[in-house]
């Protein structure tokens, strides 16, 4: 009780945020659009936001302008640096808040879980996915073990934290049910999109490609190459074209599927610029995401959605998490079960031939996703801790 009733002192007086974060904020993801939102929500609140990263390999976004930012001399790498940079990012975090009087936000629930090993408690969790059950770590070796462990790390974060923010409502019931935690305890924020670089889009960048088929986003373990790769074999116009834009774990295996299958209408971008990425996604006729389904992608709030609806793209998804349900229950895609991969061909194949269907989905997706931007998001953030206080 004790650190509880020191966290609502702090909460009381304190403006300073510090924001502990285990992923390079230079680089465009999910987690990364997510992690500059809220700093700069609060930033611009007028909190004094200090932001604990690792070195970043490229340049920092100026979006990050009048936010301390604090590295530790490690690069995001893959699993096997996860311990040494959780921990590098914890201790600096801890002495920094600690120095500050500072409220500490850790974004997810795997560094929270290492940084209450070094004594972390009472901090805000800002849980953006659900890790234990994740491919990243089913295919190490003594893979169970490592799950095993994650799970614990992952019930300490949520055990210690003081507020948890969740980007769906189903993680908030499984972390009720799973760990016991309080509802009271947890507040959904969802992800969202940045309105204004989607409205800064040129005239010229909103000419449709009319044989251009976008991915938008990471190459991931969730990825469902077999969809991508048997919807590249299918489609019947040769100047047709899929773009996979992003890079990731995933793209050495697709490259080699895609010289050994002979397809010569797939293209891997790699990593581009946010803005750069989007200016692409925006010519596309039509877009989709096509991902397998388990408990981490069920509990998931995906980022790439929301920028297709706000680009107002007649998009392909599978039916795994709350939003691509919401969005089959608004006629703002064309949804599938991601065991049936004929559906999911057919339904791309609908989009293709149908203008009116296309014309029809866009429109709904732009309604249905005013309230997802990520300045709302951040607005619900700052009420959280205006709350707090």
């Amino acid at each position: 009780m004790k650190g509880f009733q020191r966290l609502e002192e702090v909460f009381k007086i304190s403006k300073t945020i510090c924001i502990a974060h285990g992923g390079d904020v230079s680089e465009p993801s999910g987690g990364t659009n997510r992690v500059i939102a809220f700093a700069t929500a609060l930033r611009d609140a007028g909190f004094d936001v200090h932001l604990i990263v690792p070195s970043p390999k490229r340049r920092f976004s100026s979006d990050l302008q009048n936010i301390r930012i604090h590295t530790v001399p490690i690069k995001a790498g893959g699993v096997k640096d996860q311990p040494i940079r959780a921990l590098l990012i914890s201790l600096k975090a801890k002495r920094i808040a600690e120095k500050n009087n500072a409220i500490l936000q850790i974004e997810h629930s795997t560094l929270a879980g290492f940084a209450t090993l070094i004594g972390c408690s009472d901090f805000v969790l800002d849980m953006h996915d659900l890790a234990f059950m994740s491919p990243l770590y089913g295919n190490l070796p003594f893979a169970k073990v490592v799950q095993k462990f994650i799970y614990m790390i992952e019930k300490r974060a949520v055990t210690k934290a003081f507020k948890i923010i969740v980007v769906s409502n189903p993680m908030k019931e499984f972390i009720i049910k799973e760990w016991d935690i309080s509802e009271d305890k947890i507040v959904v924020i969802p992800n969202g999109y940045f309105e204004s670089k989607i409205k800064g889009l040129e005239k010229n960048d909103r000419v449709i490609d009319e044989h251009m088929i976008v991915r938008l986003g990471t190459l991931f373990r969730h990825l469902d190459v077999e969809n991508v790769i048997n919807l590249a074999k299918s489609l019947t116009d040769e100047n047709i074209k899929i773009y996979l834009i992003g890079d990731g774990e995933l793209r050495p295996y697709l490259e080699e599927r895609i010289r050994r299958e002979n397809l010569r209408n797939i293209v891997i971008t790699g990593w581009l610029p946010y803005e750069e990425a989007i200016r692409l996604t925006a010519k596309a006729k039509l877009v989709f995401l096509t991902i397998k389904r388990s408990l981490t992608t069920e509990m998931a709030c995906p980022i790439k959605i929301l920028d297709y609806a706000a680009l107002g793209k007649p998009m392909v998804l599978s039916d795994v998490s709350e939003l691509s349900k919401t969005f089959k229950e608004n006629q703002a895609a064309l949804v599938s079960n991601p065991e049936n991969p004929d559906a999911f061909i057919e339904n791309v194949r609908v989009l293709l031939e149908n203008e009116n269907l296309r014309k029809r989905i866009s429109s709904n997706a732009k309604k249905l996703v005013k309230d997802f931007t990520w300045e709302k998001q951040g607005e619900k953030l700052v009420k959280m801790m205006e709350r707090l206080r």
